[in-house]
């Protein structure tokens, strides 16, 4: 589904002036990660890493964990297919509705999909994966991580892929590798390109045992992370810099523009404890809708229409400034209005 996410202002040219689509924060600072990669433009001169050791260790070190427990993948996306290639042909549990990309590597490597958990286990095979997205995209719902990991170490006959990649986005306790470290049957996806807001470096890793960790690399291609990438994941693990300087006041915002929109007729905001959220839309739909904001107020959102179990009725977006956040509930009422004349 390479062309159904969010983040799609690319098609739109100049006419988008605010992106309520894409769920990387908005505001982060990179001046000084482009000082330091155009000190080391040289690299591009050359082949990266066939595998990105270098930064892998540096991960590993900054996790406390075996180097050897860790992967870093172009992005938590290429984790996800690699995944489901080399478990090609089991069974995946993958509750609805979530990221798209689960299904989608699945059913490219022929994987038997439920999407029902009561009836998992009469008609799922013994080899079985379960998708757990935590935070989860679109709905913003977090599961307890005591339960995930109670679930884990409870079911070894089972494996996990637990997608972590909006864990910076959240207050909510996530799951930390070192605790992990003793099971042998969880995958923890983690993406950089969120954490450090540079979705265009696509920079992701995977931790799990090092027996799974090595199958992986086994059918892996060298070189998908190329040299800049190398460079840049180099630099941020190192410096960490806080892209988000208030986490805690931008949760607040976003709950602030739950509540607007939770007042806005026609419309039901689901609960979400993270900075982005999921609508329902009463009249109208979402495809006229984006094109509306488009045309006559140059913002964006995301058309979650094409997530398994939601319809063209829901959208997704996600907070960005106080001032901005206004104009986005004022310009949906509009819309709204419209529809009456």
């Amino acid at each position: 589904m390479i062309f159904g996410h969010g983040d799609d202002a690319w098609q739109y040219g100049e006419k988008i002036k605010m992106d309520f689509s894409s769920n990387v924060y908005f505001g982060a600072d990179l001046t000084a990660l482009k000082d330091h990669l155009m000190g080391r433009f040289d690299v591009v001169a050359h082949y990266p890493e066939p595998e990105a050791t270098s930064l892998e260790a540096m991960i590993a070190e900054s996790l406390g964990v075996p180097t050897d427990t860790i992967m870093v993948t172009s992005g938590a996306t290429e984790a996800i297919y690699l995944i489901a290639q080399l478990y090609r042909g089991w069974g995946s549990i993958i509750p609805q509705p979530t990221f798209t990309e689960y299904e989608d590597a699945c059913r490219t490597y022929g994987h038997l999909l439920s999407y029902n958990a009561d009836d998992e286990l009469e008609v799922m095979p013994e080899d079985r994966l379960y998708w757990l997205c935590n935070p989860n995209n679109p709905t913003g719902n977090v599961v307890n991580k005591l339960l995930i990991t109670h679930i884990i170490r409870q079911n070894p006959r089972f494996l996990y892929v637990v997608d972590q990649s909006y864990a910076d986005y959240t207050l909510a306790p996530m799951i930390q590798p070192k605790d992990l470290t003793d099971c042998y049957n969880v995958m923890l996806l983690h993406s950089l390109s969120k954490k450090y807001c540079v979705p265009g470096l696509r920079l992701g890793y995977v931790f799990a045992s090092p027996i799974i960790i090595d199958r992986l690399r086994q059918i892996r291609q060298p070189w998908t992370v190329n040299a800049l990438a190398i460079e840049a994941g180099k630099y941020l693990v190192e410096n960490n810099p806080q892209m988000i300087p208030d986490l805690e006041n931008y949760l607040q915002e976003a709950k602030r523009l739950h509540q607007q929109l939770s007042a806005v007729r026609g419309l039901m905001v689901m609960d979400t404890s993270t900075h982005f959220m999921l609508v329902n839309l009463d009249h109208g739909n979402t495809p006229e809708l984006k094109r509306w904001l488009i045309e006559h107020h140059g913002i964006l959102i995301r058309d979650a229409s094409n997530f398994r179990g939601l319809d063209n009725h829901c959208f997704r977006v996600t907070a960005r400034t106080p001032e901005e956040d206004d104009q986005l509930v004022e310009a949906i009422n509009g819309y709204l209005k419209s529809l009456d004349h």
